[in-house]
């Protein structure tokens, strides 16, 4: 019986149609309009926004010529080791003496220039003929340039070429103290490296160890882009970069910027 009151009490009042109808409120219209507008930046930047291209690899400061080794050509003792990490050496140089099964003493000569950066052997140590001695990054030229020698895996070096800027962290400057050393790619080679070729560029099997992890790399050299104003001489992406002077056999992150491509083509992988 309530409830049919209620029903006839409602039939004897007049329809209220001249009565707005809240159909959304206030803050539903604002949440409304804030997704329409973040949809519609979205798809914008999915078809105009440029997303950068990178390839990030391993490599070192080095001159052009990159490391070598010395190898004995005697089989024999060690009989003296006349130069040191960090001497210079001419060409013909002797490095180290070994007596040979004789007792003879052999001369072992450096047939490049350069400065030494690694000892294989000390004295008393007998070695057999080809085993490497020294480590020696060469120096062809006075004048020979600091380059960023960069391994990069075969398999990624397919848009690389000369003129792309690179930006390297050099592990001796903290890039988020300094910034990231700039540079230009100057060349690459045609083909992978093997294994041998790689060791000797570096300085030995223990040393290209970090740059043969994965697919056989080829080797794209930077230049390094000179400014006079830092005290390296080099550009950095900071004002000045680090307050001392970069060294050589130091190792380096390179990121190679390849290009930009669009959020669209990244995602139908163009």
């Amino acid at each position: 019986m309530k409830f049919r009151f209620k029903a006839l009490q409602r039939m004897r009042e007049p329809d209220e149609l001249d009565s707005p109808t809240l159909l959304a409120a206030p803050r539903g219209w604002i949440a409304l309009f804030v997704v329409l507008i973040t949809m519609s930046a979205a798809v914008l930047w999915t078809f105009a926004g440029r997303i950068p291209i990178t390839v990030d690899a391993p490599g070192l400061l080095t001159r052009p010529s990159g490391t070598a080794m010395i190898q004995s050509p005697y089989g024999g003792m060690v009989r003296g080791v006349l130069t040191r990490p960090a001497d210079s050496v001419r060409p013909g140089q002797t490095v180290i003496r070994v007596q040979d099964a004789r007792g003879r003493l052999q001369e072992i000569t450096s047939p490049f220039g350069g400065r030494v950066v690694g000892l294989s052997v000390t004295d008393g140590q007998v070695v057999a003929p080809g085993s490497p001695v020294a480590s020696v990054e060469r120096t062809d030229h006075a004048r020979d340039r600091m380059v960023a020698m960069v391994f990069v895996p075969a398999t990624r070096a397919a848009g690389l070429g000369p003129g792309d800027s690179v930006d390297l962290s050099v592990s001796t400057a903290p890039s988020g103290a300094f910034g990231l050393l700039r540079g230009r790619i100057s060349s690459i080679s045609p083909y992978a490296l093997t294994k041998e070729a790689v060791s000797g560029l570096v300085g030995g099997e223990l040393a290209a160890r970090p740059y043969l992890n994965g697919a056989p790399p080829r080797l794209v050299v930077v230049d390094l882009i000179p400014d006079a104003s830092t005290r390296t001489g080099f550009a950095w992406t900071s004002q000045s970069g680090p307050p001392m002077p970069l060294s050589t056999q130091v190792s380096v992150t390179a990121t190679i910027n390849v290009g930009r491509q669009t959020p669209f083509d990244l995602i139908l992988g163009r």
